[in-house]
Parts: C-alpha cells; sequence; structure tokens
C-alpha cells in the first residue's frame, strides 16, 4: 500500500473550509475516521475508482461536460456518512461539488467548493454525513472549472458505518 500525502477539506453545513489546511502522510485508502467503510462502484464504469481529465465548458447547450460521475449505493446499506477521495495529477484550481441522490427525486448538495486550490499528488478527502435514516441511491461528484481544464485527476467513494 503506497502513502501520499493528503489534505483534509471539512466543511460546515455544506460551504467549504479551505482555510488552514493541514498536510499529514496517511495511506491513501484510510478512511478519514475509524470507521468501516466500502468502496462504491462506479456507474456506468468499471470497478470503484475513475481516472478522468477535466473537458472544456461546451459552448453550446447540447455539448456536455465529463464533470460529473456518480457512484452506486447499493439498496441494502446503512452507511452513515461517505467519504470522497480525489488525486489530482496536476496542481490547479479545481470546482468540486458533492451530491446525494434520494430515491424520491431530491437530492442534497452536501460540499461546494468554487476554486479549490489542489497540489499535484496530494490526496484531497471529503467527508460528509448523510440524511438520517435515508441512504441515496447515488453519490454524484462534480469536478471541473475552467482553470482545470485538461487536467488528470482520480476519484473514488466509500460508504463508511
Amino acid at each position: 500500500m503506497g502513502f501520499r500525502r493528503f489534505a483534509l477539506i471539512g466543511s460546515l453545513g455544506g460551504v467549504a473550509m479551505l482555510s488552514g489546511l493541514a498536510t499529514l502522510t496517511a495511506p491513501m485508502t484510510a478512511p478519514t475516521m475509524a470507521q468501516s467503510c466500502t468502496p462504491l462502484e462506479v456507474v456506468g464504469g468499471e470497478g470503484t475508482d475513475v481516472t478522468k481529465i477535466v473537458s472544456p465548458i461546451g459552448t453550446f447547450i447540447f455539448i456536455n461536460t465529463n464533470w460529473d460521475t456518480d457512484f452506486a449505493v447499493p439498496g441494502n446499506s446503512s452507511y452513515t456518512s461517505f467519504v470522497v477521495t480525489m488525486l489530482p495529477e496536476e496542481g490547479e484550481v479545481y470546482d468540486i461539488d458533492v451530491y446525494y441522490k434520494y430515491s424520491d427525486g431530491t437530492a442534497d448538495q452536501v460540499y461546494s467548493a468554487a476554486g479549490a486550490v489542489l497540489t499535484e499528488g496530494e490526496v484531497l478527502r471529503i467527508a460528509e454525513p448523510d440524511r438520517v435514516n435515508d441512504n441515496p441511491f447515488q453519490v454524484n461528484v462534480r469536478v471541473g472549472g475552467t482553470a482545470a481544464e485538461g487536467n488528470r485527476y482520480t476519484i473514488s467513494v466509500q460508504g463508511c458505518r
């Protein structure tokens, strides 16, 4: 198991707290706290992580970006929180949003950071609780931004108890 540096960025009520980042050395796959966590499968892909290159913003309505990635939450699960892990291959300014999608058609934006400055090779972990007594069916992670266009990153999500 490789070790990488990571910055833990928390939030308060969905508003990113970007000041006072702490850099630690820890295994990339370790949960944020002493929890039991399970990797979630990428929707429409294979495995539990995906590597992407940030596409440019479309100039027309019918041109889509690849900024969104969905992870499937098993229907028989009872997680209390989810941990998003992102490893940027280039240091840059990224816009990052995390949504929990529920079966009743609603979605909660649980994290939003416009202009998050990430360092090449430094793991970003975002840990957020979900609704009490109601697990989402998907976790959506949106990574983009005009400054990040062309940059490569790897992302994964774990459900934790």
